[in-house]
C-alpha cells in the first residue's frame, strides 16, 4: 500500500520516501485499520507499506488526507471515530458520534451523480444514521462550480463542507446559476448549522453588484427562455433589464432544484401575475414543470415558506402585480439598492438577538 501514518500522525506517502527519511517517521500505522505497518521493497516493485491482512480501498493521495483531517478533527474535539465502516451494502468512511447521534461522514474527491448521492444518503438514513458529505478536492482559491449533489446537499442540511489545512470549511452562500453561487468559505468549529446561516452572512453590496451584471447582460434566448420569458415580457411592455426588484430574491431553497435561480423566479413572477388566483404552491410546482423538473415535496415546501418569509421581510405580498415596476435603468439600480440593504439591515438585527443558537465561523 502506499499511505501510512507516521509517527507524528501524518499521511506520508512511499512514493516520495527514502530509507532514510523511513527511520526518522517510523513507526507506521494504517490510516485504516490503525494496525502497525512494515516499510517492503522487491526486486520489481518500489518502496512500499505492508501489513498481514489487507484493508482499505483503492483511493487517491487527497482522499486519504482529507479523511485522515477529519478523522483528527473529530478526535480534538472528543468525538469517537471509526474509519472504513460496513453499514449494510455500503462502506463509510468514517463513523462517530456527534452530539448523541451516529453521524457518518462521506468524503466525496470523485464525480458523482445525483441520483448515488440520495441513494447512498437514504441507505444511511434508514439504517438509523445521520450523514454528512464532504466535498474533496475542491480549489477554493478559484469561482468554484457545485454538482448537483453539491447543490443538494447545501439545499437539505444548509452548507456544504470541505477540509483545508487541517479544518473543516463552510460554505455560506446563495446560488447564482445553475453550477455557481455567492458566498463565502468559513472556517467552522462545529458540523451543526442554522437554515438561516448564510443570511446572517448576507452581503447586500455583493448581490447587488451581481444583479446589476445580470441587468446589464440580456437573457440568452434559448428556446426554453424564449417562450417562458420572453415571449411573455414583451406583450406586457417589460423588459428583462426592467424586472421587479423581488425577482432577485436571495434563496437558498433553490440550491435544491437544477434551474437556474433568477430565471425561476422571473417565470414564477409571470405564472403568479397571468394566474393571481392560483395558489402559491401549484404556481411553484407549474414553473419547475415549464422547466422540465419534477419538484420534491421538500423542495416546494421548503420555497414556499422562504419565498413568503423574505417577501414579507421586503413589505411585500404574494400578489405580484402590487410589486413596484421600474420604469429607467437606473430606477431599477435604486429599487435593487434600498430593498437588499433594508434586507441585510434586517438580518444583521436578527443575528444579533440570535446569536446564542448560531455557529460562529471565522472567513477562509
Amino acid at each position: 500500500m502506499r499511505f501510512a501514518i507516521g509517527r507524528e500522525g501524518n499521511i506520508v506517502d512511499s512514493f516520495t520516501l527514502n530509507r532514510m527519511q523511513a527511520e526518522q517517521l517510523a513507526p507506521f500505522r494504517c490510516p485504516t485499520c490503525q494496525e502497525m505497518l512494515i516499510l517492503k521493497q522487491g526486486a520489481k516493485r518500489r518502496l512500499h507499506f505492508a501489513h498481514i491482512h489487507t484493508c482499505g480501498r483503492a483511493e487517491s493521495v487527497k482522499h486519504h488526507q482529507d479523511k485522515w483531517a477529519v478523522c483528527q478533527w473529530l478526535q480534538e474535539r472528543g468525538y469517537p471515530v471509526e474509519q472504513e465502516v460496513t453499514i449494510g451494502n455500503r462502506r463509510a468512511d468514517v463513523l462517530t458520534d456527534v452530539d448523541g447521534n451516529k453521524t457518518v461522514f462521506e468524503i466525496q474527491a470523485s464525480p458523482l451523480q445525483s441520483e448515488e448521492y440520495v441513494a447512498r444518503t437514504n441507505d444511511y438514513i434508514r439504517a438509523g444514521l445521520d450523514v454528512i458529505w464532504l466535498a474533496s478536492g475542491l480549489d477554493l482559491r478559484m469561482n468554484q462550480s457545485f454538482q448537483p449533489w453539491m447543490r443538494l446537499e447545501l439545499f437539505q442540511r444548509h452548507r456544504l463542507l470541505t477540509v483545508r489545512g487541517g479544518n473543516l470549511l463552510r460554505f455560506n452562500g446563495f446560488p447564482i446559476s445553475i453550477k455557481y453561487g455567492i458566498g463565502n468559505w468559513e472556517i467552522s468549529s462545529s458540523v451543526n448549522t442554522s437554515p438561516y446561516e448564510a443570511y446572517y452572512r448576507f452581503n447586500a453590496l455583493e448581490w447587488t453588484e451581481m444583479i446589476r451584471r445580470k441587468r446589464m447582460s440580456p437573457l440568452y434566448p434559448s428556446p426554453t427562455n424564449r417562450r417562458l420569458i420572453l415571449n411573455r415580457l414583451y406583450p406586457l411592455g417589460l423588459i428583462p433589464a426592467l424586472l421587479p426588484t423581488a425577482c432577485y430574491l436571495p434563496l437558498t431553497s433553490l440550491w435544491g432544484v437544477h434551474i437556474h435561480p433568477i430565471e425561476f423566479q422571473t417565470v414564477l413572477y409571470l405564472n403568479r401575475r397571468e394566474s393571481p388566483n392560483d395558489s402559491v404552491e401549484w404556481s411553484i410546482q407549474k414553473t419547475c414543470r415549464q422547466f422540465g423538473v419534477t419538484p420534491t415535496s421538500d423542495f416546494s415546501q421548503s420555497f414556499h415558506v422562504q419565498w413568503k418569509q423574505l417577501l414579507n421581510a421586503c413589505r411585500l405580498s404574494c400578489d405580484v402585480r402590487s410589486w413596484p415596476l421600474p420604469t429607467t435603468y437606473e430606477e431599477a439600480r435604486r429599487h435593487d439598492t434600498r430593498l437588499f440593504q433594508g434586507l441585510q439591515r434586517l438580518m444583521l438585527q436578527s443575528a444579533s438577538q440570535s446569536e446564542k443558537g448560531v455557529n460562529v465561523c471565522r472567513k477562509y
